[in-house]
């Protein structure tokens, strides 16, 4: 089913005002918490470090500015050295899970362009998710283009810088959550969906599912978020250490497309810039 391209500037305060975080000092460990977190790190196998070997596969180059992004007025909307106090091997302090530790320094230590596999590249430590790009005979595929729409063309132009300067001819929503399309207009444009250069393919239930959390539920998703992702405490040690889902979520301008492409059967087979797909449709999952 074709749509007309409708984009939306959903008016969510996810990053939330940085003067308004939280007035509480941090405070160490209580006796209970470095229990709990001391059996944490006695019951597993910590000293097995294949995850971090893992983590850093297929890496190609860094992060522009050193991990900072700004949008047109200059403020910063993505600031990855917030999270240098998880750089190095240190051990989980006593206020700290250690799993929770380990799968921080990670997410910290491994950031920049990957190659994943032949043809596919990912951007990773620009969101609290990551962008895709699958190269394909036509140009180039944009997966999950992250939060918001500076964060997202940071990431297409450090995969260009290494990667050439494929022209993007689709994007690909996995799902309705905000962090899996809010970057869409920092890889494409308006007149780019217009013309029908580019396509945009999503599960079927999209959009509505998108515009009922994001914009009829706004108000209620937002302040989730903000005590979800601990958005009103500053990173650190005693603070927030990352969403666990990802470092945090970015804080720039979160765009939205209606898809031009709806993936509607169980198993959808599309041929997209020359590359087969195969599709399966997992709704409510």
């Amino acid at each position: 089913m074709k749509h007309k391209c409708l984009i939306l500037y959903l008016i969510m305060i996810i990053g939330l005002c940085q003067s308004a975080m939280a007035a509480d000092s941090a405070k160490p460990a209580s006796e209970a918490t470095k229990a709990a977190n001391a059996a944490v790190l006695n019951s597993l196998p910590f000293n097995n470090k294949q995850a971090f070997e893992d983590s850093k596969r297929g890496f190609i180059a860094p992060l522009e500015n050193n991990g900072v992004v700004k949008n047109a007025k200059g403020d910063v909307v993505w600031d990855l050295p917030k999270f240098d106090f998880l750089a190095g091997d240190k051990a989980a302090p006593d206020t700290v899970n250690p799993s929770l530790w380990r799968q921080a320094q990670i997410m910290q230590h491994y950031t920049g362009l990957f190659e994943v596999t032949d043809h596919i590249y990912q951007v990773r430590g620009l969101d609290i998710s990551n962008i895709t790009f699958i190269e394909a005979p036509e140009g180039v595929i944009v997966m999950d283009p992250l939060v918001s729409a500076e964060v997202a063309k940071a990431g297409l132009e450090l995969y260009r810088k290494h990667r050439g300067d494929k022209p993007v001819v689709a994007v690909i929503f996995s799902h309705s959550h905000i962090d899996h399309y809010g970057g869409v207009m920092g890889v494409i444009s308006h007149e780019d969906i217009e013309s029908g250069k580019v396509k945009i393919y999503a599960p079927e239930g999209f959009t509505e599912a998108a515009l009922n959390e994001n914009v009829i539920g706004g108000n209620r998703q937002t302040r989730l978020s903000g005590y979800q992702y601990s958005q009103l405490v500053e990173p650190g040690p005693t603070g927030s250490v990352t969403s666990g889902l990802g470092l945090i979520n970015s804080r720039g301008t979160i765009t939205f497309a209606v898809p031009t492409n709806v993936i509607a059967e169980p198993f959808q087979k599309e041929t997209i810039a020359g590359l087969d797909f195969e599709f399966m449709l997992a709704p409510d999952t």
